[in-house]
């Protein structure tokens, strides 16, 4: 599609969800409003130019991918934005186009963030593992990892408290990264896996779990357009579901993982639609808000599915339908 005008934060949002058929002649647009200055807000260049170096990696052309990359994180250093991804995201290209020297140094100086920004700890373990350099992923990890359950044991007295309850969630995030990591690297099982497991259970009594519409090993789920058509013709279900999109992926992305923990590692995602939930609702003489009518209308979508596996993996494109790879969409998501 062409771009016209001024690009807002919502068009940089709709470009990155939506594919393209021509890539590389979105990417080049997206550059050329860059240097035109037709970015509404000056904040959003380097956002803009990350799409681009996104989509022209996508399309398979590192070189201009990581020139664009650099120019990102130059921009956003400017704004005095020193956000991990755009520099992770760079030395994995780096290091993808052999140039080791300058993605380690980049990667090293962001290994300090590990111990205290959960966004750090997926996009530099991803970084290095998509680079070819896995081994240090893991052993960049471990070390994090034996700090935060040290700053735990330093914390136990305030138990309850935000500050232990953080700690409780870098753990977590740390443990459950190292974990994933292991297995792709078809590492054996050791003390610090046993309790990756371990973890999810002290996370659940931190997290206040949500109740959302199970069905067996199903899951009734909202896509983005539904979701906004469901709060605004029943508000009280923000209450159940969350009051924003991101509210909700974030909690469907939390309870899948937990129920994955408990047992069942696979699950199917059901597209529910409104109307089909109204007009069931009214078959039944039901009232949509009730949680037992939504459980009926996911059998009912059982026999007539619309159906999403869940999890999808790493680099396929995410359950949520924004087109974005898993492991930078709602993957992370989880670990908040």
């Amino acid at each position: 599609m062409p771009l016209t005008g001024l690009l807002t934060s919502d068009d940089l949002d709709e470009i990155g969800c939506s594919g393209a058929d021509q890539p590389l002649g979105i990417a080049a647009e997206l550059v050329n409003a860059v240097d035109q200055g037709l970015v509404a807000d000056q904040a959003d260049t380097g956002y803009a130019l990350m799409l681009a170096a996104e989509i022209t990696e996508q399309a398979g052309d590192l070189q201009a991918a990581q020139v664009l990359a650099q120019r990102a994180v130059e921009t956003y250093r400017a704004h005095d934005d020193l956000d991990v991804y755009p520099r992770a995201f760079n030395a994995e290209l780096l290091l993808r186009l052999g140039r080791d020297d300058e993605a380690m140094a980049e990667l090293t100086a962001l290994r300090p963030s590990l111990l205290h920004d959960a966004d750090a700890v997926s996009c530099v373990s991803d970084a290095l593992e998509d680079g070819g350099r896995g081994e240090i992923a893991e052993q960049w990890l471990t070390e994090a990892l034996v700090t935060a359950l040290h700053r735990l044991n330093e914390l136990d007295s305030r138990r309850g408290q935000p500050v232990y309850q953080q700690a409780v969630g870098m753990a977590f995030v740390l443990a459950q990264e190292r974990h994933q990591l292991r297995r792709n690297l078809e590492l054996p099982h050791d003390e610090h896996d046993i309790l990756a497991d371990r973890l999810v259970d002290i996370v659940h009594g931190v997290f206040d779990s949500q109740e959302l519409d199970y069905e067996g090993t199903a899951l009734l789920f909202w896509p983005q357009p539904e979701f906004d058509r469901l709060i605004l013709r029943w508000p009280v279900l923000a209450e159940e579901y969350g009051h924003t999109w991101d509210d909700y992926r974030t909690t469907v992305q939390r309870c899948l993982e937990q129920w994955s923990q408990s047992g069942s590692p696979r699950s199917t995602l059901l597209a529910g639609v409104v109307d089909e939930l109204a007009n069931y609702a009214d078959e039944n003489r039901g009232d949509p808000t009730d949680p037992e009518v939504r459980e009926g209308y996911a059998q009912h979508l059982q026999v007539h599915p619309r159906e999403t596996a869940w999890p999808p993996g790493r680099n396929q494109a995410c359950w949520c339908g924004s087109q974005l790879k898993y492991k930078k969409c709602c993957l992370p998501r989880g670990r908040i």
